[in-house]
């Protein structure tokens, strides 16, 4: 169940989650970080998992992409 933001996550947790999202979405663990900090999305972490809300998800990723690539 999704009950704790990612603020809230342990410095652990937090890490585990920034390495997990930015090699699965090929990005830096520094973009992964900003974004995560600005979005403060709900999330989890189960049996070596990171578990977040599919639309919050996508959101996450849009925003990891639009950080990546600049605008011209």
């Amino acid at each position: 169940m999704l009950n704790t933001y990612f603020k809230d996550l342990t410095p652990t947790n937090k890490q585990f989650a920034i390495h997990r999202i930015a090699s699965r979405n090929d990005a830096t663990e520094e973009i992964v970080k900003k974004v995560l900090e600005h979005f403060n999305p709900l999330m989890d972490i189960q049996k070596n998992r990171v578990v977040v809300h599919r639309n919050a998800y996508n959101k996450l990723v849009k925003d990891i992409r639009r950080e990546k690539v600049p605008l011209l």
